[in-house]
């Protein structure tokens, strides 16, 4: 297993532990990243991009890395005819929430901590079944 592949998988795990123990700014960093790692993990091993490529992406981009990763990934389910928009909606959606919780002056409750546990169980699941993990 890739260690993208299984830090994604400990950080949903850790979600849940978090949530558990009311640390939900927390939560929502970890189910952000926990995406971001598999689909990091998908350009490596599944589309055969390399670190460097990707790398060079956000370079000549006026983009950051983690838009540079969806947006590959959105074109990867666009053109292999597969439902985008959940991914797209979804991530970027979460993508939101984990801005607000890591940066703002802003309350992070249980509600909060159990959207973004939705949010990310949505998009893991829809990359494991629409692209080859």
């Amino acid at each position: 297993m890739s260690q993208l592949k299984n830090k994604s998988e400990l950080n949903r795990a850790a979600a849940d532990y978090l949530q558990k123990q009311s640390y939900f700014p927390s939560v929502i960093h970890c189910t952000y990243y926990s995406c971001v790692q598999l689909m990091k993990h998908i350009l490596i091993f599944t589309l055969g991009k390399s670190e460097a490529e990707i790398q060079n992406e956000v370079r000549n981009s006026n983009s950051g890395s983690h838009e540079v990763i969806i947006n590959n990934i959105n074109d990867h389910l666009r053109s292999n005819n597969k439902d985008w928009k959940t991914f797209n909606t979804n991530i970027n959606q979460l993508k939101k929430l984990r801005v607000i919780a890591d940066y703002e002056n802003t309350q992070i409750d249980f509600g909060k901590g159990n959207d973004s546990i939705r949010l990310s169980d949505v998009v893991l699941k829809h990359l494991r079944s629409n692209i080859k993990i």
